[in-house]
């Protein structure tokens, strides 16, 4: 497993089993107002990956020159069992990629990789 620690976006949720650990913060417990821009920042100033279903974080590290890295989650409308089951079948493959990827875009049917 990586040494990465996670920024989970509001658009996920805080109370679901597989963000249990010490290696995810949430947005919500930092300021869940905040502007995209905001929580952008924070990732970039504390080294933290942004994991998302928003698609503005995706714009932004395409065109961001040196972005905080993003996982992603293209996934639709997920019940919380199958957003955990995706979890539990991707997250290790994901987790592998981000020594060398500004951003993973994980859908249902596999992950593309966009390279720093």
């Amino acid at each position: 497993m990586t040494s990465s620690r996670f920024l989970i976006d509001v658009n996920l949720p805080k109370f679901f089993g597989f963000f249990n650990s010490d290696a995810f913060e949430f947005v919500i417990d930092i300021n869940g107002k905040w502007p995209d821009k905001d929580i952008w920042e924070y990732a970039k100033e504390h080294k933290l990956v942004i994991v998302t279903k928003d698609t503005d974080f995706y714009y932004r590290c395409l065109l961001d020159e040196e972005p905080a890295k993003v996982i992603y989650l293209k996934l639709g409308n997920l019940l919380i069992r199958d957003l955990h089951l995706f979890f539990q079948q991707n997250w290790e493959t994901i987790v592998t990629h981000i020594p060398n990827a500004k951003m993973i875009i994980a859908t249902p049917t596999g992950m593309d990789v966009i390279g720093i």
